[in-house]
């Protein structure tokens, strides 16, 4: 007798017939996530969350205004966990202060009303934190911070740290073009006691021009001949001085920043004067121009003249006013700028001008053409660190690269607290404009970016995070203002349920004893006046100012108004107390009040607006509402998912930054969906959370 084995099941197989193996109902499928213990997980593709009280992968419900079935999640209704007693109350005292014709309904609730108080409940346990996000990233780094961290990057190109140590302050060019008075002839110099100490000329270019105006042997004549008319026998020109070969060639454009500083001038070439817009638009020659020490031009026939960086701003740059500020900075030392808005201004310089990488074959041009990162790349030489380029990455992975190593701006820890004005951005985590108004300097980062991924999301270290309930109001454990009056109020409809069985007793016993039967029919009657009444003073009794809530932050699909909101965490109350409040500054649609109060206060307008709104924007994403117990705000806000994890990023304008973000658990990263400016102080009752990571490729977006 034979054996088929797999690894679960040994089954015979006979001559006759061939019995086909019954295969393991877990080991044929893919896990489709892992938890923080990297537990596997099997599931369907729909959106998902980290529940945060057993750490599991769970199917995303949410509670929705129009609970709809075409989501990538379950809608229900919206639904609260306040105590039966307390919304059975609440509905009792709205009857009662709004009489209906429906007096028998009316009393089927009493009757519910008085079995629920006279069944024991046990309240809600209070708790001082949000619900904690269990969930950590547990895939590999791309690219770390620490040289400690494996990187996969970094093992991919077989990189050591002594080797990027190298080519940290290269200071010089690797090669040069030298002419031999004694031969006559021009020859490819690679000596390092030659390069070091040679003056030598370094060259700028169009390449487009150059093509159009004749060959690129054509261009190596006239620079030659230009070096020699200006008393110098060397140059550097990247047709000449850079390898092909892609290692070596990393090196060079590692080095690109140090040819044109250690040059003694910078020369310019076009085909004539009207080629200056095409050199202008060139990714490269922003940093190149930026970064000489002096320039010249050859146009056409005409003879090589020194050049400002002034004119050339006129000539060839087409945002002259967005970048004067640089220009003035390098070439005057007039309107010094802080580090920080000059390397952003910088880098959105460059970001303007055309790539050679979408312009150059491989058999054209300079080496650049071939890199995706290549803008990242020309930016670096503006920074004291520079990093070694890799010709597999994104612009988005070299920017954090780039930003990593030069941590004294923290740029990317500020960049986390950016909310985009495009939101077609809001996916990643570079944001160019802040929807807020906030410059970058504006934000004090209250993370640590530590590692970039392979899907360009950066991961982050130290990061509070509280988990988002979408499923329902859940009971929430709060204080009011204790006084005499509530707490008589509380008792009274247990003193009345106490007297109505004193009342029985005594009829019983008046029964036998005429004398008894009179005062108990007078007990009764008056227990049930204060039973009838009892809904009241229920309610009254849990009304009042909200001193001190449960931590809890809660979502809804669609818009609800402070007072639903109210009503749906505590129940209805008498009075005029404001427990929800609306935020004055907090989302996109937050309005103030102005001149009609003296307070700092959120205005009813903004409710009104959200409701008008349409429930669906193609580029925005859904209506969604959150409210949050400890600062007693409703915020509402658009996103394409339901974020389930709120993260604080940092503070700004006297307000926290809280990033909220939907998860992606196949591959434990977060996807942002919006930032809120919340009270910081609401930060203190998150825990703090493992490594996060955050940003990355955009998400297939849900449909309406």
């Amino acid at each position: 007798m034979n054996y088929a084995t797999d690894e679960t099941y040994y089954i015979p197989l006979t001559s006759a017939h061939t019995i086909q193996p019954k295969m393991n109902h877990v080991t044929d499928k893919k896990p489709r996530c892992y938890n923080s213990q990297l537990k596997p997980f099997y599931h369907g593709k729909n959106l998902r969350y980290t529940s945060p009280s057993s750490g599991k992968c769970k199917h995303l419900a949410v509670q929705s205004v129009k609970p709809s079935s075409t989501s990538d999640w379950t809608e229900c209704a919206v639904h609260s966990n306040v105590p039966a007693s307390t919304q059975l109350a609440g509905r009792l005292t709205r009857m009662i202060f709004n009489p209906t014709g429906e007096t028998f309904f009316w009393l089927f609730i009493w009757l519910c009303y008085i079995i629920t108080l006279c069944v024991p409940s046990r309240g809600p346990a209070f708790t001082h934190y949000y619900k904690p996000y269990l969930m950590r990233f547990v895939g590999q780094l791309w690219a770390a911070r620490s040289p400690m961290e494996y990187s996969l990057r970094a093992r991919a190109a077989d990189e050591d740290d002594g080797h990027v140590q190298h080519v940290t302050h290269a200071l010089y060019p690797r090669f040069l073009v030298v002419y031999d008075e004694n031969r006559r002839a021009w020859e490819r110099v690679d000596a390092e006691a030659v390069v070091r100490r040679k003056p030598y000329v370094a060259v700028t270019y169009c390449y487009a021009d150059v093509i159009n105006s004749g060959s690129m042997e054509a261009l190596i004549e006239r620079v030659r001949n230009a070096t020699l008319d200006q008393g110098f026998d060397a140059y550097w020109l990247d047709l000449e001085c850079l390898f092909e070969d892609p290692v070596q060639k990393a090196q060079d454009l590692y080095r690109m920043s140090d040819v044109y500083r250690l040059a003694s001038f910078t020369l310019i070439i076009l085909s004539d004067e009207s080629a200056w817009p095409a050199w202008g638009a060139r990714v490269w020659t922003l940093p190149e121009a930026l970064l000489s020490r002096e320039l010249r031009y050859l146009a056409g026939n005409n003879a090589v003249t020194p050049i400002s960086l002034i004119q050339i701003a006129s000539l060839a740059y087409s945002h002259h006013d967005e970048e004067s500020h640089i220009i003035n900075s390098y070439a005057l030392g007039k309107d010094p700028l802080e580090r920080l808005e000059r390397n952003l201004q910088l880098k959105e310089a460059i970001w303007r001008r055309q790539s050679s990488s979408s312009q150059l074959t491989s058999e054209e041009g300079s080496s650049q053409g071939r890199y995706r990162a290549e803008k990242v790349y020309a930016l670096m030489g503006f920074f004291e660190h520079r990093i070694l380029p890799n010709a597999e990455e994104t612009e988005l992975q070299a920017l954090a690269r780039l930003f990593m190593a030069n941590d004294n701006d923290r740029i990317t820890d500020r960049m986390i607290s950016m909310f985009p004005r495009d939101r077609r951005g809001i996916d990643q985590w570079y944001t160019k404009e802040d929807e807020y108004g906030a410059k970058l300097w504006d934000i004090e980062p209250a993370v640590q970016v530590i590692g970039i991924t392979t899907n360009g999301s950066l991961v982050l270290d130290g990061c509070r995070a509280a988990a988002i309930r979408w499923k329902n109001f859940p009971s929430v454990a709060y204080a009011t203002r204790r006084t005499i009056r509530r707490i008589l109020a509380h008792a009274l409809p247990y003193v009345a349920l106490f007297l109505l069985i004193i009342g029985c007793y005594m009829i019983l016993i008046g029964m036998k004893t005429a004398s008894a039967k009179v005062p108990g029919i007078v007990v009764l009657a008056f227990s049930l006046i204060l039973l009838i009444s009892a809904p009241v003073f229920t309610t009254y009794a849990h009304s009042g100012r909200v001193v001190l809530a449960q931590p809890w932050l809660i979502g809804v699909k669609g818009v609800i108004s402070a007072q639903e909101a109210s009503d749906r965490l505590y129940g209805y109350q008498i009075g005029d107390s404001r427990r929800t409040l609306y935020t004055p500054s907090g989302s996109p649609l937050a309005r103030p009040t102005e001149s009609d109060s003296e307070f700092r206060e959120g205005h009813v307008s903004q409710y009104n607006e959200a409701l008008a709104a349409p429930p669906f924007d193609p580029i925005e994403g859904h209506m969604f509402t959150l409210v949050d117990t400890i600062s007693g705000t409703i915020y509402y806000f658009r996103a394409h998912r339901p974020p389930t994890v709120c993260l604080f990023a940092g503070s700004e304008g006297g307000q926290g930054r809280f990033v909220l973000a939907s998860e992606e658990c196949s591959s434990s990263e977060l996807r942002r969906e919006t930032v809120l400016r919340m009270p910081s102080l609401i930060s203190a009752y998150m825990h703090t959370s493992d490594w996060v990571a955050l940003g990355g490729k955009p998400s297939s977006r849900s449909k309406q």
